[in-house]
């Protein structure tokens, strides 16, 4: 989602790029391995990776904070990540340390327990890089493996980091900036792959996965989302469309160790003027499923075959295993911007089934129950040289955006965040559609509209039951991530700047804090020395930034029980004795 004329211009241009606090104990370096990622569902005390397992539940097995005394949490650290530009990332806590990236894809390292500081990594940004990011300086989180640390950055590297000191290891540009590639997921490392994607489907990019080596940043593949001539799907571009046909796959994936199958998103095609690339544009607004080992496509299920409204498909899927008609269904889960939330089977893309997160859908008139192909209301299709269309429900922040849902194995119940609101799409003459690297390629201009109600509302739904349950209504939209317990507790957070947590039972809100910005990321949980924190990262920016006046922010804040012990310090106690010129750089 462009917002090129709002966007600001960076506003660090960094020199320095690393520092490290000397005399502070240095950060984890044992890991994790392959099999500790594999294993990460099990490891209840542990953040080990964007979604906390391959499967991108976001449910943590601890039950220290419960219904019954999550009244009782308090901040018991906080820090800031320098920059007022939005933070949008998901921490990783390993080893007693906590990982994370602010704006600008800044990383930070910091003591899980107390806060403190021990080293920092910013990367150089070239002059202009403003000029061709979608929606802002974000950055959505790192993944760690071994001794490294790596973080995709907005002029399109993955750079792989030294956990001890953050200085840098190895760094791959993965391709040009000044054509449009960005990139501002979380990576995911599988079988000793770094896995990233890439962002810039409103400039005309072709998208794809590209798998590194973790040790040594060798490429081992890249997977195109969009097919080239020859390949299967082509045929639905016509002529060189495929070219410039988004695409895009900005967010991070999930894996399945035992089918050996990595799930990513894709984007909107390009232009949004679906008239000029007339067919399903495969695999645009789609999930694919690949193998890992050599990252050929195994299937793909598209939810928005030609989309025309900007309904991308990137939200990471929570892979679950539930019981449909009384069979087990090893699923793929995932609650689209096109206003459905889906159920497929992940061993083959089969559709399931789908059912509305928010009402008075109006770009489709229905799902076709066997395949789940759209009957799209053509009348709700904006098209080049045509008239504005309004309203088209849901507007392209919902149903739900790429913020991250949560899932409860044992209730089998997802907690969906969701927006109800329309927009107003009119498309270019089509002579004023041309591709140029680097130039915004939408063809369209959009306006967003409210509809008389609550905009945000996050919503728990029975996935076995197909039954929605309760939800929480917000008068903004929600744009924050979602963690779950097994005590049966929600966290999550709002553009009014509370983060609160709630009953999973009822949806009764059991406590709340105000951060003081606008919350676009997601929560984590974690457990040192027996006592349980939960983190968050505060600050509007990004996509919600061009909406709201918000005051900014830019802390990430922790919490615990107040009546708990403290926790045994993760990654040891100050040095005394090297504080003055404690600062220290560290070449790149």
């Amino acid at each position: 989602m462009p917002r090129p004329s709002f966007l600001p211009a960076p506003s660090l241009c960094a020199s320095l790029v690393a520092f490290a606090i000397v005399g502070l104990p240095a950060a984890s370096v044992a890991g994790p391995t392959d099999a500790d990622l594999v294993a990460a569902g099990k490891n209840k005390s542990e953040w080990l990776m964007y979604g906390r397992s391959y499967d991108n539940q976001r449910f943590s097995p601890l039950t220290q904070v419960k219904q019954a005394n999550v009244k009782g949490l308090r901040p018991v650290w906080s820090a800031t990540l320098d920059s007022l530009d939005g933070l949008e990332a998901t921490p990783v806590v390993e080893g007693g340390v906590m990982y994370v990236t602010g704006a600008h894809a800044h990383v930070f390292a910091f003591d899980a327990v107390n806060g403190r500081r021990l080293w920092q990594w910013a990367p150089e940004e070239p002059e202009g890089l403003g000029t061709v990011l979608c929606c802002g300086p974000v950055n959505r989180g790192v993944a760690i493996h071994g001794d490294h640390v790596y973080v995709l950055t907005l002029d399109a590297r993955v750079v792989a980091l030294d956990k001890a000191t953050g200085k840098v290891a190895w760094e791959k540009v993965i391709d040009d900036w000044q054509a449009g590639y960005s990139a501002t997921g979380a990576p995911l490392v599988v079988k000793g792959k770094v896995i990233v994607g890439i962002a810039g489907g409103e400039y005309g990019v072709r998208g794809y996965i590209r798998a590194y080596d973790a040790k040594t940043g060798d490429l081992a593949w890249t997977t195109y989302t969009i097919p080239g001539p020859g390949e299967p799907g082509n045929e639905s571009w016509p002529g060189d469309t495929w070219k410039t046909g988004g695409g895009a796959t900005w967010q991070s994936g999930a894996f399945d160790p035992a089918l050996n199958l990595l799930y990513w998103g894709t984007s909107n095609p390009g232009p949004w003027t679906s008239n000029l690339r007339p067919g399903d544009n495969k695999w645009t607004a789609s999930l694919v499923a690949m193998n890992p080992d050599t990252g050929v496509i195994q299937w793909g299920f598209q939810y928005t075959p030609n989309d025309g409204w900007d309904y991308d498909g990137n939200n990471t899927p929570i892979l679950a295993d539930i019981t449909l008609n009384g069979k087990p269904v090893k699923a793929a889960l995932q609650s689209n911007r096109n206003g459905f939330f889906y159920v497929l089977d992940r061993t083959n893309g089969k559709f399931l089934y789908a059912t509305p997160t928010v009402e008075g859908i109006n770009w489709t008139t229905g799902l076709d129950p066997v395949t789940g192909r759209p009957a799209v209301n053509e009348a709700m299709r904006p098209l080049a040289d045509g008239k504005p269309v309004v309203p088209i429900i849901p507007g392209l922040e919902g149903g739900t955006n790429w913020f991250p849902m949560a899932f409860n194995p044992e209730t089998k119940i997802a907690f969906v965040p969701t927006n109800t609101w329309a927009m107003s799409l009119t498309g270019y003459k089509s002579e004023d559609i041309k591709y140029e690297p680097g130039k915004v390629y939408m063809g369209m201009d959009y306006k967003m509209h409210t509809l008389g109600g609550p905009i945000g509302r996050l919503r728990a739904f029975d996935v076995e039951k197909r039954k929605w349950l309760w939800e929480i209504p917000s008068p903004l939209p929600v744009f924050a991530g979602v963690l779950a317990t097994k005590s049966g507790l929600v966290f999550t957070g709002d553009q009014l700047g509370f983060f609160y947590a709630a009953d999973a039972k009822t949806g009764k809100v059991l406590w709340k804090y105000q951060t003081g910005s606008g919350i676009n990321a997601s929560p984590v949980t974690y457990e040192i020395g027996g006592k349980q924190y939960v983190a968050i990262l505060s600050g509007l920016g990004g996509d919600p930034g061009f909406y709201f006046s918000a005051p900014k922010g830019n802390s990430l804040v922790v919490f615990a029980l107040d009546n708990m012990p403290a926790g045994k310090a993760g990654a040891g106690e100050w040095g005394v004795t090297d504080i003055e010129g404690a600062l220290t750089p560290v070449p790149k």
